[in-house]
């Protein structure tokens, strides 16, 4: 089996996780790859750790692990793209939503993989086409495409269209369309609802509103949404998981829809996302001391 390996640089302790699990894999007779940057922090000189460029790795293995925190699973959400690779992810970080595995267990569960005592969850993705004078582009979002004002700019006005009739114009600070999966990052601190990540949905929710008949909507995942700025001389941005950007004028058309592919996330029988809910939330306990 051939491990691919993405990983946050900036986490701290890194390198003192990654460099032995790299080595025990290869102890094991897997195949390693891993960015050259990466492979030069963690495992300098270590034979047998072949280097390929991020936007390769996926071709150049049969899974992905994923070392950092949730943005890190969003990051290889983007560089896994259509090769439908799973990607197991490893929690250096705070929540881990997406990256459930801690570095105390990852070798236990990397067991469980090579053994087949995993399954894989299809997470939805969001394919945005973004379209101006000069051009369109297509992105790919795991959680949310978001749009909002810059700067200290006023509110903003956005008109809504869902398979192709009216929906709303809504006077807000921007507006989050978020997939199933990211009902738990913006959209909920804005309000929306959490949706189980394994549901075909959408979830439309404004921030902070004008109105207060403005409310979250969850949507069926095969609509397509399309957004339109009506207030042109404001400083607006569309934001994809919030690590690719793009500016929004008047005449720039945004349309988002359900990806044809999908995230496959590495899941094991012992994980309940209610569970996850309760320990990383404090969902639905009672408050300390009672």
């Amino acid at each position: 089996m051939k491990i691919g390996i993405l990983a946050n640089i900036s986490k701290t302790g890194i390198r003192e996780t990654l460099h032995p699990f790299a080595r025990w894999l290869l102890d094991k007779g897997m195949g390693v790859a891993m960015a050259g940057e990466l492979k030069e922090l963690a495992c300098p000189g270590m034979e047998g750790v072949k280097t390929v460029p991020v936007e390769k790795l996926a071709e150049s293995c049969d899974l992905v692990v994923a070392m950092g925190g949730d943005g890190t699973m969003l990051s290889a959400a983007r560089h896994v793209g259509i090769s439908r690779k799973p990607v197991l992810g490893v929690n250096l970080g705070r929540l881990g939503f997406l990256a459930e595995v801690s570095p105390q267990d990852l070798y236990r569960r990397m067991e469980d993989v090579f053994e087949g005592r995993y399954g894989i969850e299809e997470r939805m993705l969001l394919e945005a086409g973004v379209k101006t004078n000069s051009g369109s582009h297509v992105f790919h979002a795991l959680n949310d495409v978001v749009i909002e004002k810059t700067g200290i700019s006023r509110l903003i006005q956005v008109q809504i269209t869902v398979n192709g009739e009216f929906f709303a114009d809504f006077r807000s600070d921007g507006i989050i369309l978020s997939t199933p999966t990211g009902s738990t990052a913006y959209s909920l601190a804005a309000g929306g609802p959490v949706v189980v990540p394994t549901m075909d949905a959408m979830i439309l929710c404004p921030i902070c509103s004008h109105s207060l008949t403005a409310r979250p909507t969850v949507l069926p995942g095969g609509s397509r949404v399309l957004f339109k700025l009506l207030s042109g001389r404001r400083e607006v941005s569309i934001s994809i998981d919030g690590q690719n950007t793009a500016r929004m004028t008047a005449q720039t058309t945004l349309e988002v829809g359900r990806a044809d592919h999908f995230f496959r996330l590495i899941t094991f029988k012992n994980q309940s996302y209610f569970e996850l809910l309760r320990q990383k939330l404090q969902w639905g306990l009672p408050p300390p001391g009672q």
